[in-house]
């Protein structure tokens, strides 16, 4: 054995010139490729070699970087994926809502607007433009005031709500905003400001929700045949009626005609939202609703003796016992947060407990009104049973934050909400409500409720011409002047974009293209099983020529291969005072690379042995 050791090695000096090339040597781990050990095709391309007067444990350290190395043995192929979908991502950057011109300078405006024929002066610097090119609602001959107090534009923002099944529109006024120059000393109120914050006085922005719905019919005519008078051939029209769902503003924006109500508002029971948050109503009453949250879990399922979260909250309900036959549970309610809690409470089938933290306790109460038609916990016993496995269960559900909301909220600071509601047929809806800005906003931009921005801008654009129609020529500007049109803007535009996402199958049409989706590939992985040793003796090599990449388990004292590296200069590393390190050499034995996995003593060998089988495993990830 050792003679066959010791001429390997021989003929590795021998030829040393050829073995060990030009190599370089690094101790970062991270530099070693994942082609080092694994083929293209999935097979090994290296071999971990063990010295024949290694411990035990550097046995185990090899065979353990063995294993680790069959997690990348392994190669894929393209196949086409069957009953398979594909999801496709659309990213839509914030969309602008409306933008209201209010003030405009230009040839159509002098023209037209102001009946200018004979244009003899244009403004050549912004301190000429005039005074009285503001918007008035009708035309751009205003001065600052005149359009400051006409003002007072809608705007419908479809499906921002929601009630049961059906989405609901925000209907939006914004009346007399003012402008505020960022530097007063360079605005006269005559042209606008270049720069300017928007101010709106309380009440001046509105937005309503109408949870009313109609069924509505839009009946349009159109001309499909002009006809001929002079041969008495009259013209043939074709009358079509379409029908659509929504609100008392959208039937009549569209010139509908309604034709019953479908929705007639929300009622107890039912979810809903209020300007983007969600409400479970409980309750409607005049002009007032009561709501709470709902957990994303519910109802939960307790047995006796368990405890559980009530998800979103800091609430834990603990059961102590339950009653089969009276369709009970005894329960203790307890606030994670505060360490507050109840005492021992029984729970009915059906009957609702209120529970309120007041002075560090926690209070049950058999109604709304008898907490002060507001309770942080709701817990309703749903029903008691056998469970599958023998266990008694309580089915519990829960709701968290309740309160009585109207006539008037504040659902955000600066906010207030006026509720709407009607009896009908013996039931209250909630019918509408109302938003209103109760305090100054003031900002460019302003936030309108955190999903849209309100804001100003002053656009200057700059000709070195323009066109009088009194002489059906050009006027050209003096040297070194320009003429100018001018114009302002305020906007209401989203926040935030959108991101639309859609699952495609085979056949389907890409949106918005001409392209099909005719396969949907994915990546079959397939095992490559080793069926060759993987695992070497040092007396086995030929470092002359290996065969493969090499992995050296053990320093030069336990592999005589880790050896022939030192004492041929080519391991750059002390081993014998190493806390365990892995050395990568490059082209290092008959143009092939290897790892020395070593260190001081076979403890430390274990130590680098580890960092290189979390490496594999980083790289089995990839």
């Amino acid at each position: 054995m050792k003679v066959k050791k010791i001429a390997a090695l021989a003929v590795g000096a021998a030829m040393i010139g050829a073995t060990i090339g030009f190599a370089s040597a690094t101790t970062d781990v991270q530099k070693i490729p994942k082609s080092f050990f694994v083929n293209s095709d999935g097979t090994p391309n290296v071999k971990i070699v063990v010295g024949s007067n290694a411990a035990a444990m550097d046995v185990a350290s090899a065979a353990d970087i063995a294993v680790a190395l069959g997690s990348l043995l392994y190669t894929t192929k393209q196949v086409e994926a069957q009953n398979a979908y594909v999801k496709i991502k659309e990213v839509i950057p914030p969309a602008t809502e409306a933008m209201w011109t209010i003030y405009a300078y230009n040839y159509t405006t002098i023209t037209e607007d102001h009946g200018v024929t004979n244009i003899t002066e244009w403004a050549t610097s912004y301190d000429q433009l005039p005074g009285d090119y503001w918007y008035n609602g009708a035309a751009f001959t205003a001065n600052y005031t005149e359009w400051e107090s006409n003002f007072n534009v809608p705007v419908t923002l479809t499906g921002k709500d929601k009630a049961g099944d059906y989405s609901v529109d925000w209907h939006v006024t914004i009346a007399n905003p003012e402008l505020k120059s960022i530097d007063p000393a360079e605005w006269n109120m005559t042209a606008p400001p270049k720069k300017a914050d928007l101010v709106v006085e309380p009440g001046k922005l509105n937005i309503l929700v109408d949870y009313v719905l109609y069924n509505y019919s839009v009946t349009t005519t159109e001309t499909t045949y002009e006809g001929e008078p002079e041969w008495g051939v009259k013209e043939v029209t074709t009358t079509t009626t379409n029908y659509y769902i929504g609100d008392a503003e959208e039937v009549a924006a569209n010139g509908g005609t309604i034709v019953q109500e479908v929705f007639p508002g929300v009622s107890a029971g039912m979810d809903f939202t209020v300007f983007g948050k969600e409400y479970h109503v409980l309750e409607v009453g005049n002009g007032t609703f009561t709501a709470g949250m709902i957990p994303s879990d519910n109802p939960m399922w307790y047995e006796i003796g368990q405890s559980k979260t009530i998800p979103g909250t800091n609430w834990v309900v603990t059961v102590l016992d339950i009653n089969l036959q009276e369709t009970r549970a005894l329960v203790i309610v307890k606030d994670a947060a505060t360490g507050a809690q109840t005492g021992q409470v029984i729970l009915d089938k059906d009957a609702p407990k209120y529970f309120v933290e007041e002075n560090g306790q926690v209070y049950a109460y058999d109604s709304l009104a008898d907490a002060g038609y507001k309770a942080d916990l709701v817990l309703t016993l749903e029903d008691t049973f056998v469970g599958i496995d023998n266990h008694i269960i309580a089915s519990i559900s829960a709701e968290y934050d309740i309160e009585t909301l109207g006539p008037v909220f504040h659902p955000a600071d600066g906010w207030n909400a006026t509720i709407s509601t009607a009896l009908k047929d013996g039931v209250w809806y909630i019918t509408n409500i109302t938003l209103v800005n109760d305090k100054t906003l003031e900002g460019n931009p302003i936030d309108v409720f955190g999903v849209y921005d309100l804001a100003y801008k002053y656009v200057e654009k700059a000709y070195d011409k323009y066109y009088n129609p009194a002489i059906d020529d050009f006027v050209y500007a003096p040297e070194g002047e320009h003429y100018i049109v001018a114009y302002a803007y305020i906007c209401l535009k989203e926040k935030e974009g959108q991101v639309i996402e859609k699952e495609l199958k085979v056949g389907d049409t890409i949106p918005d293209t001409d392209y099909t989706v005719e396969g949907i590939y994915a990546d079959n992985i397939v095992i490559k099983p080793v069926t060759e040793p993987i695992v070497y003796m040092d007396y086995e090599i030929n470092v002359s020529d290996p065969g493969s990449n090499l992995i050296l388990v053990g320093g030069p004292v336990a592999n005589s291969v880790t050896k022939y590296l030192v004492e041929h200069n080519i391991s750059k590393v002390d081993w014998y005072n190493s806390p365990g390190d892995v050395e990568y050499l490059q082209k290092a034995l008959g143009g092939y690379d290897v790892v020395i996995v070593a260190g001081a003593t076979r403890n430390e060998t274990r130590v680098a042995a580890e960092k290189l089988m979390k490496y594999i495993a980083e790289l089995a990830k990839e």
